[in-house]
C-alpha cells in the first residue's frame, strides 16, 4: 500500500518478519498432499511466498530506512566500511531487542503487519480450497479438461475484503482467472449482450464465468493484434457498442487494464461497477446551464473510462487512463517513490519518474485512434438507436430487471485516493502516533465527500475503510442491485440527449489526435486534407448563406439551456490541468464571449439582408450574455491579453454594443477594464497579443475612442511599459519569452510580429508622450527586425523561430504568415510604408492555393481568405485575389466536408471562435461584400451598420 519500490537489500529483515506467516502457509499446503501433486504444491508456495513478502516489504521499507538513518546518527554503527555498517543494521534488525524497540516506537506496526500478511495468506488458501473443489467444473471456460495446475500469478488487482485479490491460474487445458467476488453480474451482462447484439462472433462480449456466489472463475482474455484494417475498424466500432451499452447500464471504471483487445474484439473483464447513479450537482452562481453542463459531463460516457481522459491524481498527473487512449508514446513518465543508494547507509526515499506500464487494451502495436473517430461515434449512435428502439417496444425494461440481486461495486472514491490515504496510514509518523493519523485519514474522507458529492459515506463507513487500510486493503462496497436503483438509471439514460454524448465522445477523442500530431509536425505543415476537390462558383451567395444558416442551426441545437434563460456550451479545450471536455469559459478564443460576437452578429447580417433567419438565435444570445456576465461576476482571469484574458472581455463587450447598439453593453467593457487596472501588467509572463499584455492594447485604445475617456489609453501605455521592460533585444533585434516553448516566437499570435504590431498601434494612436512614443516605435522596428531576419530567400517563407531544424512557417494566423500578412496589411493602410508593403506581398506569395488546413479562423482558411480579400484591396496589382473563389474554394469544402471541420479539433465539435464553429460561421458572414463585422483576428473595434 506505500508503493514504495526498492530492490533487496532489506530482503533479510523483510524475511524475517514475514517467516511466521510464511510457515503457517505452507504447513496449510502440506495438508492438500493427495489433492495437489508436488509440482502444484511448488508452484502455489512460490507464488505465496513471492505475494507475502512484497507485501511486507511495501509496509516496512519507510520504517526501515528511518531507523537506518537513525542508527547512523546515534553512532549505533561502528564498522570499517559502508558495506559493512549496512550490514550490522541488517544483523541488528533481526534480533529481539529490535522488535521490543519496533513495539516501543511504533506501537502498532508488528500487530497490522501479522494481521495483514495472515489474511493474504488466508485469502490465497482460500483460493486453493476453491480450485481443487472446482477444478472439475471449469472444462467450459477452457474448452478442454483442466488438468493439472502448472502456475499461478498472485496480486492480478488490489487487495481488497480481507487480503483477496484476483489471480491467474495456468494449468493443462489453458488459463483462468480466479476472482473473488460474485460473478453473476458478468453472467447477467453477457446475457444482455447477446439479446442486443446476437451470438456472433465479432460481438462484444464479457468472458465466459462460473459465479460461485461469493467467488467465481472466468474464461482468460487473451491479447492479440488485429490482422487488418477490417479487424481495426470492428474493434473501434466495438468500442462504440461498449460507450452505449455502458452509458444504458450506468457503467463505470473501463479504463485501460479492465479492456483487453482480442482481435476485433473489445472484450471487457471487470464489470463489477453498473448502475452508479451520479448525484444531483450542487448550483452554482455560474446559472442553470452551465450546472446542467456539469451534469451532463459528469453522467455521460466519460465516465465510462472508456474515451481519452487525464488524470489529476497525486503522481499521475496528465496520465491517459481510459481504454481508447493511454497510447504509449503519448503518457507522461509517473512519478513514484523509491529506495535509491539501496544496499548503503546513504540509503533515502526519492521520487522518480517511470514509465507507464504499458496494458493490453490496444488492437495494434501503434494504434491511431484517430483514424477510427467515425467507428466509435457511429458504433455509439446505432447501438443507442437499437437500445432506443427496444425500449419503444417495451423490451428494455424487462431485460434490465435481470440485474436485479446482482451484486456489484459501488464505487465511492478513486482507488488513487485509498492508495494516497494508506500510504499516509503506514507512514512511520503514523505508525508511531497512530490516533492522530486516524483522525487525519477520517477527516480526508469526511471533507472529500462535502467536496465531491459522489463520495457519500455515513461515519461508520469512513471508520470502516480506514481500517481496511490499516491492513493493507483497498476499501470495497458491494450493494445487491434494487429495482429502484436500475429504473433511476433507466429514467437518466431516457433523458439523456444523444447529440450531446455523441459531441462528448469526438471531443474527448480530441486528446489523441492532438498528440499524435504534436509527433508530426511535417504532416501538419503540409497536410491539406480538407482543400475542396470540386471548387465552383454556383449560385456561389445562396450556398454561402445555406451554410452559415445550417452552421447557426448546429450550434443552438448542442447548446445547453437553463430553465432561468442561461445558456452555453460544452467544448474540448486545453488547460493547464490537461486536456478536459467541460462548460466554455468566459474567453474570446476559446469560450463565451467569442459565440455571443457571433450570434450577434448573425442578427446583425440578418437585418441587413445578408444572412438566412434561423430560429431561435436571439434567445441563444441572450442566454449567453446572462451565463457570460455571471462567470465574469465570480472568475478572476488569471491573464491580460486580448483573446484569454481581461482584455477579451473588453473586446467582446465593445464589439457587442456596437453590433447590438444596447448602452447597458459598454459598462461592462469599463468594467473589466478597471479590472485590469486594478490588476495591472507588472507580472504578466506570456506578453503577446492572446494571453498578454500586447493583447490589451487595442482593445484599450478602442474602449477609450467608444467612451472618450483617456484613462484607458492611458492603461494601455502601461501595458507598452510591461513589453519594454520584458524585451529580448539584440543584433537580431527584438522579441519577447514565448510560453510553452524555450525559444522565441515570430508569429502573431504568440510572438514578436504581433508585440511589433501592437506598440505600432499604440504609437499611431498617440499614446504617450513624445519620448515614450521614439521608444516604442524603436521597440516595435526592432520586433519587425527579428521577424525580417527569420524570412529565408531561397524558401521564400518565415522560418519558425521555436524550431531549431529549420522549419518554417506554416499558413496560419497564430503562428504563420497569414497572421504576420495581415499584421502588415493593417499598417500599410494606416501608414503606406514600405516595409510593410513587402511584408504583404511575401505573405500573400506564401499563402497562394494553401487552402484545406481547416475552416477556422486560428488555424484554417477562414483567416487565410481575409488576408487575401485585405491585400488585394490595397495592392490590387501584386495581390489581386478573386474574392469570390475565395469564398468558392471554402464554401465547396464545406459542403464536400459535409460541415466545418475545426484546426486542432478536426471534425470534433468545437464551438468557439478561434479554433471552431462560431469563428466559421464569422467568416461566411463576412464573405458578403457588403459586410461590415468586425474581424477579431486585428481586434478591429468598427462595426459598419450599411
Amino acid at each position: 500500500m506505500s508503493e514504495t519500490a526498492s530492490t533487496d537489500a532489506f530482503a533479510r529483515i523483510i524475511d524475517h518478519f514475514a517467516a511466521p506467516t510464511r510457515a503457517a502457509f505452507t504447513a496449510k499446503l502440506a495438508t492438500f498432499s493427495g489433492q495437489l501433486d508436488d509440482a502444484e504444491i511448488a508452484s502455489i508456495q512460490a507464488a505465496g511466498d513471492e505475494a507475502l513478502y512484497t507485501n511486507a516489504k511495501l509496509k516496512l521499507n519507510r520504517v526501515l530506512l528511518l531507523e537506518l538513518h537513525a542508527a547512523r546518527r546515534a553512532g549505533e554503527l561502528t564498522a570499517d566500511d559502508d558495506a559493512g555498517r549496512f550490514a550490522q543494521f541488517v544483523a541488528h534488525c533481526l534480533t529481539p531487542a529490535f522488535a521490543e524497540h519496533l513495539d516501543r516506537r511504533y506501537p502498532p506496526l508488528r500487530g497490522r503487519l501479522q494481521r495483514t500478511l495472515d489474511l493474504q495468506r488466508r485469502a490465497i488458501e482460500t483460493m486453493v480450497e476453491r480450485f481443487i473443489a472446482d477444478r472439475d467444473l471449469l472444462t467450459p471456460l477452457l474448452g478442454a479438461p483442466c488438468g493439472r495446475l502448472t502456475g499461478v500469478s498472485l496480486g492480478q488487482g488490489d487487495l481488497h475484503d480481507g487480503g483477496q485479490t484476483v489471480a491467474k491460474l495456468s494449468v493443462q487445458g489453458g488459463a483462468i482467472m480466479y476472482k473473488p467476488r460474485s460473478l453473476q453480474v458478468d453472467a447477467v451482462l453477457d446475457q444482455f449482450l447477446a439479446r442486443v447484439f446476437g451470438d456472433g462472433a465479432d460481438r462484444v462480449r464479457v468472458p465466459a464465468v462460473i459465479d460461485r456466489d461469493r467467488y467465481g472463475w472466468a474464461a482468460f482474455a487473451r491479447h492479440r493484434h488485429c490482422d487488418s484494417d477490417e479487424e481495426l475498424r470492428s474493434f473501434y466500432r466495438g468500442l462504440g457498442h461498449w460507450l452505449a451499452v455502458l452509458r444504458l447500464l450506468g457503467g463505470t471504471d473501463i479504463h485501460l487494464e479492465n479492456l483487453i483487445a482480442v482481435g476485433p474484439v473489445p472484450v471487457v473483464i471487470d464489470v463489477e461497477s453498473l448502475f452508479e447513479i451520479v448525484p444531483e450537482p450542487v448550483p452554482t452562481p455560474y446559472g442553470q446551464a452551465f450546472d446542467f453542463a456539469q451534469s451532463l459531463i459528469r453522467n455521460s460516457v466519460l465516465r465510462t473510462g472508456i474515451v481519452p481522459f487525464r488524470t489529476r491524481a497525486l503522481g499521475f498527473e496528465g496520465v491517459d487512463m481510459s481504454a481508447a487512449g493511454a497510447l504509449p508514446d503519448q503518457q507522461p513518465r509517473v512519478r513514484a517513490p523509491t529506495i535509491v543508494d539501496d544496499g548503503t547507509t546513504q540509503a533515502r526515499l526519492k521520487v522518480i519518474e517511470i514509465e507507464v506500464d504499458v496494458a493490453q487494451n490496444h488492437p495494434s502495436p501503434r494504434p491511431d485512434v484517430s483514424r477510427y473517430w467515425d467507428e466509435i461515434s457511429e458504433g455509439f449512435l446505432d447501438i443507442t438507436a437499437r437500445l432506443r428502439r427496444l425500449d419503444q417496444a417495451g423490451e428494455l425494461a424487462p431485460l434490465l430487471a435481470r440485474f436485479q440481486g446482482c451484486k456489484v461495486r459501488d464505487i465511492r472514491r478513486t482507488t488513487r485516493a485509498y492508495v494516497e490515504v494508506g500510504r499516509m496510514l503506514w507512514h512511520p509518523a503514523s505508525l508511531h502516533k497512530e490516533a492522530e493519523a486516524i483522525e487525519r485519514a477520517r477527516d480526508l474522507f469526511e471533507r472529500n465527500a462535502i467536496m465531491l458529492p459522489n463520495e457519500r459515506s455515513s461515519d461508520a463507513d469512513v471508520m470502516a475503510e480506514i481500517d481496511a487500510l490499516r491492513y493493507g486493503d483497498v476499501p470495497i462496497f458491494v450493494e445487491p442491485l434494487s429495482a429502484e436503483r436500475i429504473d433511476s438509471v433507466l429514467l437518466d439514460w431516457r433523458g439523456m440527449r444523444t447529440d450531446l454524448e455523441e459531441l462528448t465522445i469526438r471531443s474527448a477523442l480530441v486528446a489523441t489526435d492532438l498528440n499524435q500530431r504534436m509527433r508530426d509536425r511535417e504532416e501538419e505543415r503540409s497536410g491539406h486534407r480538407y482543400v475542396a476537390r470540386h471548387p465552383h462558383r454556383e449560385q456561389l451567395e445562396t450556398r454561402r448563406r445555406k451554410v452559415a444558416a445550417e452552421a447557426i442551426a448546429r450550434l443552438l441545437r448542442l447548446s445547453v439551456r437553463g430553465e432561468d434563460g442561461s445558456a452555453t456550451w460544452i467544448t474540448p479545450e486545453i488547460t493547464q490541468g490537461g486536456w478536459l471536455v467541460q462548460p466554455v469559459r468566459a474567453d474570446l478564443y476559446f469560450g463565451l464571449g467569442g459565440v455571443a460576437v457571433v450570434l450577434a452578429g448573425y442578427l446583425h447580417e440578418v437585418e441587413h439582408g445578408r444572412a438566412d433567419p434561423v430560429d431561435g438565435v436571439e434567445q441563444a444570445l441572450e442566454g449567453a450574455l446572462q451565463s457570460q456576465i455571471a462567470m465574469e461576476a465570480i472568475d478572476v482571469p488569471d491573464k491580460v491579453g486580448g483573446f484569454t484574458g481581461y482584455a477579451s472581455q473588453v473586446w467582446t463587450w465593445l464589439t457587442l454594443h456596437d453590433l447590438l447598439k444596447r448602452p447597458e453593453l459598454l459598462p461592462h467593457a469599463v468594467a473589466s477594464s478597471r479590472a485590469l487596472e486594478q490588476r495591472g501588467f507588472d507580472d504578466d509572463e506570456h506578453f503577446d497579443i492572446i494571453d498578454g499584455a500586447a493583447g490589451a492594447i487595442v482593445p484599450l485604445l478602442g474602449l477609450a475612442e467608444a467612451t472618450g475617456d483617456a484613462r484607458w489609453t492611458a492603461l494601455a501605455t502601461r501595458a507598452a511599459q510591461r513589453l519594454e521592460a520584458g524585451a529580448i533585444v539584440d543584433e537580431r533585434g527584438a522579441r519577447w519569452p514565448t510560453s510553452g516553448s524555450p525559444h522565441p516566437s515570430n508569429g502573431f499570435s504568440h510572438g514578436a510580429t504581433g508585440i511589433a504590431w501592437a506598440l505600432a498601434r499604440l504609437v499611431l494612436a498617440g499614446a504617450g508622450d513624445a519620448q515614450q512614443r521614439a521608444r516604442w516605435s524603436a521597440l516595435s522596428d526592432a520586433a519587425f527586425a527579428f521577424q525580417e531576419s527569420c524570412y529565408d530567400e531561397t524558401l521564400r517563407n518565415w522560418l519558425d523561430s521555436r524550431e531549431l531544424d529549420g522549419s518554417f512557417n506554416f499558413p496560419t494566423w497564430c503562428h504563420g504568415s497569414v497572421g504576420i500578412g495581415l499584421s502588415a496589411c493593417d499598417l500599410y493602410a494606416r501608414t503606406r510604408s514600405a516595409r510593410h508593403l513587402r511584408t504583404m506581398r511575401r505573405a500573400v506569395a506564401t499563402v497562394r492555393d494553401q487552402w484545406g488546413t481547416s475552416h477556422t479562423l486560428c488555424h484554417g482558411d477562414m483567416s487565410l481568405r481575409e488576408l487575401l480579400v485585405a491585400a488585394a484591396a490595397l495592392d490590387p496589382e501584386q495581390c489581386a485575389t478573386d474574392p469570390d473563389e475565395a469564398t468558392a474554394q471554402i464554401v465547396s469544402s464545406i459542403e464536400e466536408h459535409r460541415g466545418m471541420v475545426g484546426g486542432l479539433t478536426r471534425a470534433a465539435f468545437t464551438p468557439g471562435l478561434m479554433t471552431g464553429l462560431s469563428g466559421a460561421i464569422h467568416g461566411l458572414n463576412r464573405m458578403h461584400p457588403q459586410s461590415g463585422l468586425a474581424s477579431p483576428l486585428l481586434l478591429e473595434r468598427r462595426v459598419s451598420m450599411a
